[in-house]
C-alpha cells in the first residue's frame, strides 16, 4: 500500500472562465460554503468551496480554458461527474433551474428508496443528485 489518505474526503477541481457563476450555483444548490480563495501568480486563482471535510475548488486559470465540446458527459474518459447527496431532491432540482443549470433527467425512482436525477451546472458539468 502507498499511503493512507490524510483526511476523510475528497477535493474535486473544476476548471471554468466564470467562477462566480459556478460559485453562485453550487451555494444555492447544495448549500456549499464559501472560503478564502488562492492566488496562484501566473497559473490562476482557485476559489474554494467547503462540503464538510471536501472541497471543491473552482480553478480560474490566467488563460481562459476551451470548452469540453462533448456530445455527452460518458463520451470521454476521466473524471466526468459528481454526484452529490441531498435531502431534498425536488429543491435541489429546482435551485439548479434557478441557478443556471439544466436537467438532462428528472428525478426518478432508482430502486425502492433510493431517487436520483441528472442536472449540469451552467458550465455543464455534470452531477447526479441522489436521495435516500
Amino acid at each position: 500500500m502507498g499511503s493512507r489518505m490524510a483526511k476523510p474526503a475528497l477535493d474535486v477541481g473544476l476548471v471554468t472562465g466564470d467562477a462566480e457563476r459556478l460559485i453562485r450555483f453550487y451555494e444555492a444548490v447544495v448549500g456549499m460554503v464559501r472560503q478564502p480563495p488562492i492566488q496562484l501568480p501566473n497559473i490562476g486563482t482557485i476559489h474554494r468551496l467547503a462540503c464538510g471535510q471536501s472541497i471543491l475548488r473552482v480553478m480560474v486559470p490566467t488563460n481562459p480554458p476551451a470548452p469540453d465540446d462533448a456530445a455527452s458527459f460518458s463520451a470521454r474518459q476521466g473524471i466526468r461527474y459528481l454526484t452529490l447527496e441531498v435531502e431534498d431532491i425536488e429543491a435541489a432540482v429546482a435551485a439548479v433551474r434557478a441557478s443556471g443549470g439544466t436537467v438532462a433527467l428528472p428525478p426518478f425512482e432508482l430502486r425502492p428508496g433510493r431517487r436520483v436525477s441528472q442536472v449540469a451546472d451552467p458550465d455543464g458539468n455534470m452531477i447526479e443528485l441522489g436521495q435516500g
